[in-house]
């Protein structure tokens, strides 16, 4: 795990003090070491490449980067890890290579050489990488299929390209325009992040999800390297289908142990942490807890239970508003991309980087994988609402419109547009309605026109075989995908530790993939328990709980510097009338405000 930027063409001099500024904006990313790598003067594209190292595997200097092949023509700067490198390694060796180091990078340095994009397909693995070929003065770049590790891009006018694993860092270089994507702001106000490819800076984009890019002499070109399938569905019975995914869970949370440091576990008390730790062992695993004065989202007594019953180290913190207030200011410096979350993973990763860990594993992913959340049983009901109300839709929503409430809104607004899966679930996860957006854009002296509802209408994937494989895909490419994973990646970066999802694994989807998908996303996640059973003694019945702090508890204290719109963290000007009870609408817009003053200078004004 680590931070990756580089420069592609573009004026040579100003490569150096650039290059300098997007290393040191990564520092965090990598403590253990630092590498830059510049092109010979005579290349027609000058390419200088940064490299700040997170030391997992192989902790010697034989995995420093930017790694150069034996022959000099290639050079790779990875972020990542690659969990199957030794069954990739063995492939190789027996292929005549000889290896230099025990380092992933070097397997997927040579893999990359050999097979050029087809190696994509070879890996399982979390990546953002570039590989620059000396010869042909072409650059690939890749994201991993689930996007957990970040890829931010530029193309200067002249055809130069930069890329690093954080918008900061780019901005950092001082060579790109400090300009306010209005599309991608009404996108936050709606989704409650920036949705992809977009970013809140104007030119900054996200390789997407799944996808590669190649650059030569200024021509830049992407293409999906990766696509969700699903096989015909297993005809098996259901032992053979509990089988098959204690095996193929057991094999991923193996893999992804895969380190030369200690691992730790976030451990929430819930069915998906607890899962993983039975599955990885609990006796070689430190796990980590936080909990919370307020019974109604306090699961620490659950978490050190299921410490206990599996035998892990546990380390838990007792968090309440006062201390969520010291962690704040930290916390808001640490945001890439703002969203509506984060918090809780900036806070645990702190705790597990205060006992000396570098790796931590997460059950972030099960909801999506064995259809958990509530979606699944709401969109549904919202399709049949829509065509159920036929003609009388519009005149419901303007019934609904007249409350001013948000849900109401929201609700209102997805009545009017069409019966899309994608539509309904932006109707359950959005945070402003698409008039709110407009007014809020309007009342900032911004185009509201940049309210745009194609981007949520589209279809998640038209590949999905059925209704509930939609809406899991919905679930995974967009809330997962846009905020979760974004915010896990920095949160944790934040602190120098890798997290790791064990899944969100693209084999480990393969290999579920084929299961009917009543099975699959049963409700209650009965596959997963059936495949675990021994939770069932290590874990009394509950209802299910996300991992979620008391934020509306904390933010109604009086004199709370918690609390949005306090003189210590004000919320920009709003418009009357704009329902600001739920607190991630608060939250929201703080983050918003201090992100947009901090990295654009910019001041959101309201008209008088």
């Amino acid at each position: 795990m680590c931070g990756i930027a580089g420069i592609l063409a573009g004026a040579p001099g100003l490569h150096a003090s650039a290059a300098s500024a997007m290393g040191v904006a990564l520092a965090h990313r990598g403590p253990d070491d630092a590498g830059l790598w510049r092109s010979p003067r005579g290349d027609s594209a000058p390419v200088t490449l940064v490299h700040r190292r997170l030391a997992i595997q192989d902790l010697s200097p034989g995995g420093h980067q930017p790694m150069q092949s034996a022959c000099g023509r290639y050079v790779l700067v990875f972020n990542g890890e690659i969990y199957n490198q030794h069954a990739l390694r063995g492939d190789l060796e027996r292929q005549g290579h000889r290896f230099r180091s025990s380092s992933d990078t070097e397997v997927l340095l040579q893999l990359l050489i050999r097979y050029g994009t087809a190696a994509l397909q070879r890996l399982q693995g979390m990546f953002g990488f570039c590989l620059w070929d000396s010869h042909e003065q072409r650059a690939m770049l890749a994201r991993d299929p689930y996007g957990i590790k970040p890829l931010y891009l530029w193309q200067g006018p002249g055809g130069q390209l930069l890329f690093a694993s954080e918008v900061r860092a780019l901005l950092a270089s001082n060579l790109i325009p400090r300009q306010l994507d209005a599309t991608a702001l009404a996108g936050f106000l709606a989704s409650g992040s920036v949705p992809e490819p977009r970013t809140l800076v104007a030119g900054i984009t996200s390789m997407p999800a799944g996808w590669l890019g190649e650059w030569q002499t200024g021509r830049w070109q992407i293409q999906p390297h990766w696509q969700p399938s699903y096989a015909p569905g297993l005809l098996l019975n259901r032992g053979d289908q509990i089988a098959l995914s204690r095996q193929a869970l057991a094999a991923s949370v193996e893999a992804h142990q895969l380190s030369d440091v200690p691992v730790g576990l976030f451990l929430s008390g819930g069915l998906d942490s607890s899962a993983l730790l039975a599955l990885a062992g609990g006796q070689r695993i430190t796990t980590l807890s936080i909990g919370f004065q307020e019974s109604a989202y306090d699961e620490s007594d659950r978490a050190a239970a299921v410490a206990r019953y599996f035998g892990s180290s546990h380390v838990p913190l007792q968090l309440d508003a006062a201390r969520a207030s010291e962690l704040l200011p930290a916390f808001l410096a640490a945001v890439d991309q703002p969203s509506i979350d984060g918090f809780n993973t900036y806070c645990v990763s702190q705790l597990a980087h205060e006992q000396g860990l570098k790796v931590v594993l997460s059950g972030l992913g099960g909801d999506e994988l064995f259809g958990g959340y509530t979606s699944f049983r709401k969109i549904p009901r919202l399709l049949a609402l829509h065509r159920s109300l036929g003609p009388s839709r519009a005149a419901a929503a303007c019934w609904l419109e007249r409350s001013g409430q948000h849900q109401r809104l929201r609700l209102a607004a997805f009545l009017c547009g069409p019966a899309t899966a994608a539509a309904a679930h932006r109707c359950l996860r959005g945070i402003f309605s698409p008039g709110e957006a407009a007014v809020l854009l309007r009342h900032w002296g911004l185009p509201e026109d940049a309210v745009s509802d194609q981007a949520f209408i589209e279809a998640g994937n038209s590949g999905c075989p059925t209704q509930a494989d939609a809406i899991a895909w919905l679930e995974s490419s967009r809330y997962m995908g846009q905020q979760l994973l974004r915010d896990s990646d920095t949160y944790s970066m934040a602190h120098g530790l890798e997290l790791r999802i064990p899944f969100v694994d693209s084999q480990l989807f393969r290999e579920l993939a084929p299961l009917p998908a009543p099975t699959r996303l049963a409700r209650g996640k009965k596959l997963l328990q059936d495949a675990v059973p021994e939770l069932r003694q290590a874990l009394p019945p509950a209802a299910k709980r996300g991992f979620t702090f008391p934020y509306g508890v904390w933010f109604d204290q009086p004199g709370s510097l918690l609390q949005p719109g306090s003189a210590d963290h004000p919320l920009p000007p709003l418009p009357t009338g704009l329902d600001l009870q739920p607190w991630p609408r608060r939250w929201g817009l703080m983050a918003l405000r201090y992100w947009l003053n901090l990295h654009l200078g910019q001041n959101l004004i309201g008209k008088i």
